[in-house]
C-alpha cells in the first residue's frame, strides 16, 4: 500500500469550488430548470437546499468530460490515495465503470475470461464491446449456495487453455466478500500478456485499511471500478474508475469514458466523492476496524442462537477461499420453518431491520463506515425472537447443493442482442437461444445471458425464483415469456460473423 501524503489529501478542491460558487449568489438563467426557486414535497424531507445547491456544471465548477480545474484536482487526489495513475469520477455507478473497462480493453470478437457470477453490467459490456466471454465457474459453498471464487489453479488453467484471450476479469471481492489471490492471478495473467480488469464494486474500502484484503491497484491490475457509495461513504450511484496500465492506452479509456458518461452530472454526487476521499484517508481505517469488530461480535453471538449459523472469515477460508472481507456477515438459515427470503422480509417488516440481501439459505448483512454498535444488539434481539418463533430441531432440508453448470454459449452476446426477435413461453424455451439476460437482483448475477441456450435447469431456476418473490430482472415483466433468437430468419453462425 503506497504511502499517502496526508497534507495533500487534506484538500477538497471540488468542495471548495462548490462553496465559492454558492457564496457568489449568482442569478440563474441556466439549467437545471428549477433554478433553485421551486418548492415541492421534497423540501419537507431534505429541506429547500436540495434545490438551491443543485447545479449543472456552471463556469467555475469544471466539466466532468474534460476536466481542467477542481474535478481534475479531485480525481488526481483520489488516484494518489488509491495507488493509481489515473482516476475518473463515475456518476452512474460501477455499472458505467464496468462498461468503460470492457470497451477500453476489448474489440469485437476479442475473448475475455471471467467468472460466471459477474454483475449484469459486465454482460452489457460484452454486448457493447462485441467480445466473446469464456466463463469459469467459481467454487460454491454447498451449505449456503453462495458463489465464492475460482481458485488460483482454475485461473491458471483457464488462461493456459485460452492463449488467444485478450483479458481476464476479476471480482474483488464478490458480493458476499470472497476474494481470490488477486496478486498472483494478476501476475500470471500479465506474464501471459493478458489485460487484468477488476470489479471492486464491493471492495472500495480495501484501499483504506491494511487489515482488509489486497486491492486491485496494489496487485498491479490494469483497471478497476470501485463503488465508493458502497464501502466508502459517498452518495448512492457514485463510483470511480482507476487506471494503471501499460497494456491499455489512456486514449482508449478516455474515449470510452466520454461515450458512457453523462454530460449533466450532479454537483452533489461529484462533491460527495471529493468529501468521501478525504474522510476515508483520515478516518477510514478507524471506522473499518470498528466495522470488522462489530461483525465478529455478531458471528460469536449469533452462533449461540438456535436456527442460525453466522459465517465470517474463518468459515470461508476453511472452504479454500484465499481471503475474505470480514466487514460482511453471512448468516445461514438452519432448521427454521422459514427460508432466507421469508426471514429477510420478517426482519424488514416486523423489526425494521434492513439486511442487504437474501438467498434461500442465507442472509447478508453489511458492516460499514457508518455502522453503529447499538445496531448489533438490535439485530441479535431480532434474530433471538425469530428463533423462538420458527426454530424446529426436527426439520431436515432437502439436498440443496448447487449445480455448477451453466448454459451453452451458441453465439456472442452482441450478435444475440442484434438478432431477430421471437417471444416464447418460458416453459417452451428449451433449446432456444436467449436474446436477453435473465438474472436475480440483488445481486444481479445472470441465470442466462444473451447468446446462451435455454435448458431445463435454467427454466426451473427462473420459475423457482419467481415463486419465492425474488426480483427477477428480464425484458419481459414477470418472465412468463422470454425473448429468444428467431432462428427461422437467420443462419446463426453466418449472422454471428457479420456482427462486429
Amino acid at each position: 500500500m503506497k504511502r499517502i501524503n496526508k497534507e495533500e489529501q487534506a484538500k477538497t478542491p471540488y468542495i471548495d469550488a462548490f462553496k465559492k460558487y454558492l457564496a457568489e449568489k449568482n442569478v440563474p438563467f441556466d439549467l437545471p430548470g428549477h433554478e433553485g426557486n421551486i418548492h415541492t414535497e421534497l423540501d419537507d424531507i431534505v429541506g429547500h437546499k436540495i434545490y438551491t445547491t443543485d447545479l449543472n456544471s456552471p463556469r467555475g465548477m469544471d466539466n466532468i468530460l474534460q476536466p481542467t480545474g477542481p474535478i481534475k484536482e479531485a480525481e488526481d487526489l483520489f488516484a494518489k490515495a488509491c495507488n493509481a495513475d489515473m482516476c475518473k469520477f463515475l456518476v452512474n455507478g460501477s455499472t458505467s465503470g464496468n462498461l468503460i473497462m470492457l470497451m477500453s480493453a476489448l474489440q469485437a470478437n476479442d475473448k475475455i475470461i471471467l467468472p460466471r457470477n459477474v454483475h449484469k453490467s459486465v454482460i452489457n459490456g460484452l454486448i457493447l464491446s462485441g467480445a466473446t466471454p469464456i466463463f469459469i465457474m467459481p467454487e460454491i459453498d454447498k451449505n449456503t449456495e453462495i458463489a465464492l471464487q475460482p481458485t488460483l489453479d482454475e485461473w491458471k488453467k483457464a488462461i493456459d487453455d485460452h492463449p488467444d484471450a485478450k483479458a481476464i476479469f476479476i471480482i474483488n471481492p464478490t458480493y458476499f466478500g470472497s476474494c481470490t489471490d488477486i496478486k498472483r492471478v494478476t501476475a500470471y495473467a500479465h506474464k501471459k500478456g493478458k489485460i487484468v480488469l477488476a470489479d471492486e464494486a464491493h471492495g472500495s474500502h480495501f484501499y483504506f485499511s491494511k487489515k482488509l484484503p489486497m486491492s486491485a491497484m496494489d496487485a498491479n491490475a490494469d483497471m478497476a471500478t470501485l463503488s465508493i457509495h458502497k464501502g466508502g461513504g459517498s452518495l448512492t450511484q457514485t463510483s470511480i474508475l482507476l487506471y494503471k496500465s501499460k497494456l491499455i492506452s489512456k486514449y482508449n479509456v478516455l474515449k470510452a469514458y466520454n461515450l458512457i458518461t453523462t454530460t449533466s452530472p450532479s454537483t452533489f454526487l461529484i462533491a460527495s466523492l471529493d468529501a468521501a476521499r478525504k474522510y476515508l484517508v483520515f478516518h477510514g481505517s478507524e471506522h473499518l476496524y470498528h466495522a470488522k469488530q462489530y461483525a465478529q461480535e455478531c458471528v460469536e453471538r449469533i452462533n449461540k442462537i438456535p436456527g442460525f449459523k453466522a459465517h465470517g472469515a474463518d468459515y470461508f477460508k476453511s472452504l479454500g477461499v484465499y481471503a475474505f472481507d470480514d466487514t460482511k456477515l453471512i448468516v445461514e438459515i438452519d432448521k427454521l420453518k422459514i427460508n432466507g427470503f421469508e426471514c429477510f422480509n420478517i426482519l424488514k417488516d416486523e423489526y425494521h431491520i434492513q439486511p442487504e440481501l437474501s438467498e434461500t439459505y442465507a442472509i447478508l448483512f453489511l458492516f460499514a463506515l457508518g455502522t453503529k454498535h447499538e445496531c448489533v444488539d438490535i439485530l441479535i434481539n431480532a434474530l433471538t425472537d425469530i428463533s423462538k418463533r420458527f426454530y424446529d430441531p426436527a426439520i431436515t432440508y432437502t439436498d440443496h447443493h448447487y449445480n455448477k453448470t451453466f448454459p451453452e454459449l451458441e453465439i456472442r452476446p452482441r450478435s444475440a442482442f442484434h438478432a431477430p426477435l421471437k417471444q416464447v413461453k418460458l416453459e417452451d424455451a428449451k433449446g432456444e437461444v436467449s436474446k436477453e439476460a435473465v438474472m436475480i437482483y440483488p445481486p444481479g448475477i445472470p441465470i442466462i445471458v444473451p447468446g446462451e441456450k435455454f435448458n431445463d435447469e435454467v427454466i426451473n431456476m427462473i420459475q423457482y425464483y419467481k415463486q419465492t418473490g425474488v426480483t427477477v430482472i428480464s425484458e419481459n415483466d414477470g418472465c412468463d415469456t422470454v425473448n429468444v433468437v428467431d432462428k427461422e430468419k437467420i443462419n446463426i453462425p453466418a449472422f454471428d460473423k457479420t456482427i462486429e
